[in-house]
């Protein structure tokens, strides 16, 4: 999930909990309170954006409440905030790591699948564009921008199977970023990056000609190459290195340091 649909998300739960119609200037300062610094600008085009997908409806200079679609999507968000967290917890040793992956590889290759079905231009041009600055950062410092998870969240966000995109959040969560970070650590050691990168631009080609089944096979071959990495570095002697990592890295903490490739 991007910041956007991040911070929409976070605009529904405070509509959800909130007895009567909320502002642009409390849900500003409420925002805030939570960590997200917008400017009230920003807030109002997030707003406005939220309008036209139907999740809100304004109500005179009061501000807005939610639709039916709204409550809907805000239920959703909680409910993969809860399993996320779940999760986060179910994740103890390498075989729980290689368990995740392949849960995954299922989930996200339909995903990706279902995406290539009719994508819009607007969200193909966001995925060329992570795509891109994946090629160009590769190896380097700001691949702490995380352009190779945030490529797995644009396409869960292209697709429109709502049940898919549930379970695909929930193994996305920023929950899981201690798991994430373990894997980063085995795939920079194996130098695997330009390998990601490569399998990257398999799936986003297949999603631009409007194949399907191809997107789905593409994706699924991403996951079996990491999977075989973790495998290969387990057999190679580095399953102890991988267990001090699970149990070192703070449950609930975002790395502070890493590449995230996946």
């Amino acid at each position: 999930m991007n910041d956007r649909e991040g911070a929409m998300l976070a605009l529904l739960q405070l509509m959800s909990a909130s007895s009567g119609p909320l502002g642009t200037r409390n849900a500003q300062r409420e925002l805030a309170k939570r960590g997200r610094e917008l400017s009230e600008s920003s807030v109002s085009r997030l707003l406005r954006e939220m309008d036209a997908r139907g999740w809100t409806v304004p109500v005179g200079a009061k501000g807005r409440t939610l639709a039916a679609e709204g409550r809907r999507r805000a239920a959703e968000a909680v409910l993969t905030h809860r399993a996320s967290d779940s999760l986060q917890h179910a994740v103890r040793d390498t075989k729980d790591l290689l368990d995740l992956l392949r849960a995954r590889s299922a989930v996200e290759s339909a995903v990706a699948g279902d995406a290539a079905r009719a994508p819009e231009e607007g969200r193909l041009r966001e995925l060329r564009s992570l795509s891109d600055q994946h090629v160009r950062v590769v190896g380097s410092a700001p691949m702490i921008e995380q352009p190779g998870l945030r490529f797995h969240r644009a396409i869960v966000e292209m697709s429109t199977n709502r049940i898919l995109k549930v379970a695909a959040e929930m193994m996305l969560a920023p929950h899981l970023d201690r798991v994430e970070a373990v894997l980063d650590t085995v795939l920079a050691t194996r130098r695997d990056e330009e390998n990601v990168v490569a399998e990257h631009q398999a799936v986003l080609d297949r999603i631009e000609r409007r194949d399907p089944a191809g997107a789905e096979e593409a994706m699924r071959a991403h996951f079996e190459a990491m999977i075989a990495a973790v495998e290969t570095s387990i057999v190679g002697g580095n399953e102890v290195l991988v267990q001090r990592l699970l149990d070192w890295v703070p449950d609930g903490g975002r790395a502070k340091e890493g590449v995230r490739q996946y």
